[in-house]
């Protein structure tokens, strides 16, 4: 991908505003509704039950508190486009995905094991957990790692650290709910990482003085690579979108 340019169809791309639109028109008209968080709800019981329709339906929940919903699905929504900027649509989707499932599964296989064990209470089985913050987590954690642009990754970072106290609460005596956002968080940062290592962002072109300097192209090019001053806090932000 070009990072030189940002076109304007990436920051009016499906992902970030479908999914921003699709969770503000279910949270409008399902956030209050026990029933249907019961049902959407990532707990053990529906992870047995009906698991896909869980993961995908619980996304689309922020809650019934009207401020908070509005801004979580905004922070949502920028993130996203910030995410698709840097890695694209299918890819985009790919992580957050990655996000959702992983984030879930190891904090409700941990629970499962610690009921096993007699450590944890069987009732917390259908306890309530709907809502993105795995989603918004990983996202956050990815675009801190890769972001197009130099403003985006401090952006997600400042973002990340508000929310760290929210993220870890309840880390300590391994809640569901902090185990799988330390989960989605470090899934965003190890793919973005992978990414990034796989498909660096383009170097810069050379100018007189790095031409002169380098005994020959490909020097310059060895000299670019070891350096890494392309990675995600390095790279020249006139080159990136």
């Amino acid at each position: 991908m070009d990072l030189s340019r940002t076109p304007a169809r990436r920051w009016l791309s499906p992902v970030p505003w479908g999914f921003a639109l699709l969770a503000a028109a279910s949270s409008l008209t399902y956030g209050d509704d026990h029933a249907v968080n019961a049902w959407a709800s990532t707990n053990l019981a529906n992870m047995g039950d009906h698991p896909v329709e869980a993961l995908i339906t619980s996304a689309f929940l922020f809650g019934a508190d009207p401020w908070a919903r509005l801004r979580s699905i905004a922070l949502a929504g920028a993130i996203l486009a910030f995410l698709v900027i840097r890695f694209g649509n299918m890819r985009a989707v790919a992580l957050i995905a990655a996000g959702q499932v992983l984030g879930t599964l190891v904090s409700e296989g941990l629970l499962a094991a610690r009921i096993a064990a007699g450590q944890a209470d069987p009732a917390l089985r259908t306890t309530l957990d709907v809502g993105p913050s795995y989603v918004i987590v990983l996202a956050l954690a990815a675009v801190v790692a890769a972001g197009a642009r130099r403003w985006h990754r401090w952006t997600a970072l400042a973002a990340l650290a508000v929310r760290a106290p929210h993220i870890t609460s309840g880390l300590t005596t391994l809640g569901v709910t902090p185990v799988g956002h330390v989960t989605a968080l470090s899934t965003g940062m190890l793919l973005a990482w992978d990414a990034v290592v796989r498909r660096p962002p383009p170097l810069p072109a050379p100018t007189d003085v790095t031409r002169s300097a380098a005994s020959d192209r490909g020097a310059y090019q060895w000299s670019g690579i070891i350096n890494l001053s392309w990675w995600p806090w390095g790279w020249d932000d006139r080159r990136v979108c």
